[in-house]
Parts: C-alpha cells; structure tokens; sequence
C-alpha cells in the first residue's frame, strides 16, 4: 500500500509546487483581464431581460420519451418571490411551478431525479440553509421532508447525486461541514458514511453503479477518495491535481475519470484514478467548472466541459481534443463567476435523443444535436406578477394585471374574461416588466391607477387608456443601475397629496409627493435589501402613517409621512430561514384609526400589533401561525363587519381567517387546497374586491392563470389570462 501511494505521489504530480502557483496566478491574470476588458471591477448587476436564473436542474433519466426536466428558478434575485421549483413535460416549452408541501423558506442548492424515474417517480431537492432534503414520488406533484436520521447541523446540502441499484435508487450528499451521507429507497433514514474532518465538496458516481458500486469524492482542497462497495470502505487517491476539484465524472466502465480544476483544465485517468495526465488541447486558459460524460461513451468518446466564461466544449476522442459550440448563454456579470455556469447534464438517453442541458444563471439552454446548436426554454415571459381590481368592481368589473416580459400591464372589463394592451407608452417596442399596481379611488367618484416599471412611474385617471409616466432618477451614490421596482403603495389621498411609497430591489424605499416629479430616497432605510411590501394607513392624511418590509426580515415605519422612518419590532418579531429569503408582507387594518391593527406576515407565521406597530405578538393558530411561511396577507375590505382576513402559506394554500376583537385568530379555512392539491397552484399575489361586501369575489393570480372566487374563496374558476 505504501509502494502504490509513493508511486502515486511521483507519478501524478507532472508540475511542481512553484509551477503550480505561477500557472494559477497566470489563470487569475487571465480572468481578470477577461473582466478588466469588458470595463468591470466587480459585481455588475445591471438587468438583463427576462431574469431567468437556474440555481438547479434535473432530467428524467428517460428523457428521450417523456420530455420531463424539472429547474428552481432564483427568485430572490428579483427581491419579489421565494424559489420557485417547476417542470416540465414537453422538453423546455411550458413549465408547472410544483408548490404543493415545499412550505419552507429556504434556498436550494440541488435537484436531482431517480434513475428509476418511470417506475418510482421520485424527485429530490436540497436545501442550504438547515432544511435538508424534500422528496417527491408523484413527479413533483407534492413534497414532504426526507431528513430522518440528520441533525440539525447535518442539513445544509451542498452536493448531491443519486446512483441506481438493482431495486431502486441511493442517494448520497455532502453537508455544509464536509461530513459525508446516505440513504437507499430501503433505508428507514439517513446513514453518516464520512465525517466532517474529511471536507468532502465533489461526489461523482459510476453509471454502472448497480453493477461497480463505485463512487469518488474530492475534499475540499481535492485530495480524492475511491470507494467500490458503496461507501463502506475508501481507497486513497491523494491529489493528483494539486488543486481543489470544481466538477468530477466517472465514464461507463468507471476506469476512465475526468477532473475539472480551476487551473489546470481537465485531468484524467485510465486507470481508476491511479494516476492521472492533464488534458485539455482547445480548452481556453482558464477554470473548467462542469465536466459531463456521455452515457454512450463505451462507443461515442464524447465529454462536455464548460469554462468560467465559455460554454460548450465537446471532445469526442476522450478529451484529447475540444471545440467550443456557441450555446448563446452569456455571462452576465450579476453572480460571482464561478455561479454563471450552474451545471452541464448529458440525457441519460443521448444515444437517442442528443440531448444536452446547461442551465446556468441566465436560464437553461438546451441542445438536441450533441452540443451543435443551442435554443434557450424560457421560464418567465409573460408571467403574472400582481392584479388590482377597480374600486367599483361589482359594477363596472375593471382590473389590472402586471405581467413580467409581457403584455406589461393588461386591462380587463369583464372580470379577468377578456383582455387588452394598456396605453402605456412604449416608444422603444421592448417588454417591460411589472412588478406592482394600485388603484385609488379619489373623493369625485374617479379612480386613479398607480404602477411602475424600471426607471418609471406612471399614473392613470382613465383606467390605463393613457397614462403620465415619470423617470425616476439614478441614485448614483448608492449604484448606477435603473431603480427596479418590487412593490408600491399610493397614499389614499392621492388625488390631492400625489404621494406614492415605492419598494426597490436596490435602493430601498423611495418616496414622492408629487406623482414622480421628484423623489426622495429614505436614506434611514438599509438600501441593500429588497423591500418586499409597503403599505399605508388608510387614515394617513390624518396619522401620515406607512409601513415597509424587507429580505432582512425587518418591519419599518414612519409617522410622519415619510420624513422619519424607524424599525418596529426588531426584539419580538423572531424570523427563521436562510438570511437571503425573509420575505415579508405588510398589511393595515381598514379600521386602522380605531384598532391600530397592523399584520405582517413572516417566515414564522403572522405577527400582530393593536398599537400601530410598536408592539408585537405573535399568532400561535397552527395554520398561520407557528411556522407558517407566510407569502401575503390582507384585510377584508369588510373587514369592520365579517373580521375576516386571507392569508397566502406557502406549500399550503390561500386560508380565510376570523379575528377576535384583539386581532387574534379564531378560526381558520384553506379555500384553496384542491387547486393546490389537484393542480399545483399557488397564487403569485390574489387581490380581493374593494367591494367584497358586496359580490364576495377574489381573484387569485398563478403563473399563467387568473382565478376567481364569487363565494370568498369556497370555489373557484379560471377567470381568464391576459396573454400576449
């Protein structure tokens, strides 16, 4: 064993220690210049259109028949929603967002899919922040936990890969402390197979794992480890690199091993991974991040590899030769390098079907000739973002809905039934995303929508048949970009006062007193969160109160109509969850001049206040309370005579709530548990009728559907779409 190690030592290091860190620091020349030459000194997040940003995917393994491939699409990166899991059928075309049981409020790192797909159905996903694994065996179609056996320091999941056996499947992972673990479909839980003191950060598994049960792992300075029966026992491999490891694979027949390094391209072996020889004749002089091997290799050579800023090389002469194949994903410059090119996946059917996938941070490209030619699945155009209903719904069913690389904002005269362009101007002819609307009804009767884009804030006194649109200047002190907006709220006085509350994504909470002329930038407000809800007082001409949320998981206020805003709430209202997804949602009682009521909805559930905001309590009904992540919530327009509220869980669906007379929950209904059970839907935002006393009516908005309830919310229907 000794004899094998030396040799392993003397063979496999083809460069020496100082040629090591003079090709490393040329590499780090290089890819500075790379960022030097595009005039960037850093993180750039100037927008790209649509954001579209893959964090994790997975392909059925039987992809050349059933066209199923599922993505968590980053939603925190637009500061408006949570991650979003979703699928598809149809091979990138259309796309289901899966919410049914992912009541978390955490961010994935990882997907991945049983190689017995067609017979067990049977999906995972992998959270960062202590959440551990969801397991779905209905396709997605609805999740619950897979932890059993992990603490709760064994739950942050780093990588992930599944291997096939001869009855079903084995999972194996590395937690953010390096410790190794696994668990078969026969397993009753989790079984630790490594410690933390080996710093495991790469797991590549045999396809022939059913047969070899051969698996490698790399720590994470890249010293490798082989086991053959699964994980029982290890068989060093040292570093053959002399440099961390980014992406390892394991080609049929498990003797043939590909490393991907930040410094040195590829490595590989013939052997096993007893020795190791640099590859990488075309490869650009910089890191290669993913490396992927055809499960035809046996017959085809074929390997796929991206770099830090190109993507994709195909060598079909074992990675002696590569050739670059423009896939037309960019690097956008929004994400740490290493992040651009998220994963490289070849279909476990490529002999049929020449599929290859790269979904990276702006989107998933996929190619259906081998790597030749490249088309990228859109998941966003045309999304819902937000609806408002006019304020004399029961009578004249006016509303709006904002869309996200759409139609912008579409109008509706028939409840949702039909729909037309606004006439917001649009010189340049691009999309425009839409993030939040408000209609205000002024003291003449007239009513008055307010909305916003990019850069521009607009207002309609005709139901968005024209409109006056503002630009909103660049705050060049706090970053060049176009304030993007998330959410915004309009004084109820706007007809007189012009005053309008807006949530960013960048710059925090601004505010104008003169419909968008000029603005003010709350600058006692943290700017480096996105704000999430804003809401105010309905009694503000007399009280000038408005509260905002943020990602931080903080609740500001103000009471003196902006000039002053103050955190609320930092000692009592206790957020869980990753730090990045604190999405918040803020909401003031209609009789908010009587009961000081204030809602917020939390990662934790509801938090009340009946002192406009100076205290807090939390809600301990089970269903909105507790750990429930709440996604929205609001107040019955009725809400002095029915004390109802509705409130959005994430996972679990749209509940109708009564309050007692101390704000407190008294009972609880999902109105929507059958269109989450039956049909994956989860409602982006709903709005509920300013005249709910009247006609009961909710409108609920999915990704691509508006639905609509006339009894509040016992039964509902699609009310219509407002398409391109």
């Amino acid at each position: 064993m000794i004899d094998k190690q030396l040799k392993r030592e003397g063979l496999n290091m083809l460069v020496n220690v100082n040629e090591i860190r003079i090709n490393f620091i040329r590499r780090i020349a290089v890819i500075t210049a790379f960022f030097l030459s595009m005039g960037i000194t850093g993180m750039n997040v100037h927008a790209h259109t649509p954001h579209d940003m893959v964090i994790a995917f997975a392909a059925s393994p039987n992809y050349a028949n059933d066209k199923t491939m599922f993505l968590i699409s980053d939603g925190a990166f637009t500061g408006w929603y949570y991650d979003q899991v979703m699928r598809s059928t149809d091979g990138g075309v259309n796309w289901t967002n899966l919410a049914n049981g992912l009541d978390h409020p955490l961010e994935y790192s990882v997907l991945r899919v049983s190689p017995k797909f067609a017979t067990d159905q049977t999906v995972f996903a992998g959270l960062k922040g202590k959440g551990g694994v969801y397991r779905s065996t209905n396709r997605g179609d609805s999740w619950e936990l897979y932890n059993t056996g992990l603490g709760a320091s064994n739950k942050i999941i780093k990588k992930m890969e599944v291997a096939e056996t001869s009855t079903g499947y084995v999972l194996f992972f590395t937690e953010g402390n390096g410790a190794l673990f696994r668990r078969s479909n026969t397993d009753a839980q989790w079984i630790q197979v490594l410690d933390k003191t080996n710093k495991v950060a790469a797991i590549a598994i045999s396809p022939d794992f059913a047969t070899d049960n051969t698996l490698i792992i790399a720590s994470d300075t890249g010293y490798l480890r082989k086991s053959t029966n699964g994980g029982a026992d290890w068989i060093e491999l040292g570093n053959p690199t002399g440099s961390i490891i980014y992406d390892m694979a394991i080609a049929p027949g498990a003797s043939e091993i590909f490393l991907a390094t930040p410094s040195f391209g590829i490595f590989y072996s013939s052997d096993g991974g007893n020795t190791f020889a640099n590859k990488g004749t075309n490869l650009p002089n910089e890191a290669i991040n993913n490396i992927a091997v055809s499960p035809n290799y046996a017959i085809d050579r074929t390997v796929f590899c991206t770099s830090l800023t190109q993507a994709v090389f195909k060598s079909t002469d074992g990675g002696d030769n590569w050739t670059l194949f423009n896939s037309g994903a960019v690097v956008t410059v929004q994400t740490p390098l290493l992040n651009e090119m998220t994963d490289l996946q070849v279909s476990r059917t490529y002999a049929t079907d020449q599929t290859v996938f790269l979904p990276v941070f702006d989107g998933i490209f996929i190619s259906k000739n081998g790597g030749s030619t490249w088309k990228q699945s859109q998941t966003r155009i045309g999304i819902l973002t937000g609806l408002a209903l006019s304020s004399n719904f029961n009578t004249d069913q006016k509303m709006i809905a904002t869309t996200y690389v759409g139609r912008g904002i579409a109008i509706s005269a028939d409840g949702g039934t039909t729909w037309s362009t606004s006439g917001w101007p649009n010189p340049t002819g691009r999309k425009m995303n839409f993030f939040d609307s408000q209609i205000v009804k002024n003291p003449n009767g007239t009513q008055t929508i307010v909305t916003a884009t990019n850069g521009y804030v607009g207002s309609s006194t005709n139901f968005g048949d024209s409109w006056v649109v503002r630009f909103i200047p660049r705050f060049l002190e706090i970053r060049k970009d176009l304030v993007s907006l998330t959410a915004l709220a309009a004084s109820p006085n706007f007809a007189t006062d012009k005053e309008i509350y807006l949530g960013s994504r960048l710059h925090g909470l601004l505010q104008t007193k003169d419909a968008g002329k000029t603005w003010i930038l709350q600058r006692g407000m943290p700017t480096n969160h996105p704000i999430t809800s804003v809401a105010v007082s309905p009694n503000y001409a007399n009280d000038r109160t408005a509260f905002a949320t943020n990602r931080a998981g903080e609740v500001w206020r103000t009471q003196d109509g902006g000039n002053t805003f103050l955190r609320v709430g930092a000692s009592s209202i206790i957020q869980t969850g990753w730090a990045g997804q604190r999405y918040m949602w803020v909401a003031v009682s209609p009789q908010f001049a009587v009961d000081n009521l204030v809602l917020v909805g939390t990662t934790s559930g509801i938090y009340r206040s009946t002192d406009g905001g100076t205290t807090w309590t939390k809600e301990t009904d089970a269903s909105v309370g507790s750990n429930a992540v709440i996604l929205q919530v609001e107040f019955s327009p009725n809400f002095g005579v029915d004390r109802t509220i509705f409130v959005n869980v994430r996972g679990k669906g749209l509940f109708s709530a009564n309050l007692d007379g101390a704000g407190a929950v008294t009972s609880t209904v999902n109105t929507t548990s059958s269109l989450l059970g039956n049909e994956n839907i989860e409602f982006i935002e709903f709005n509920i009728s300013p005249t709910y006393g009247l006609d009961s009516t909710i409108m609920g908005a999915a990704r691509k559907n508006i639905y609509k309830s006339m009894d509040g919310g016992l039964t509902w229907a699609i009310a219509g779409y407002p398409d391109n």
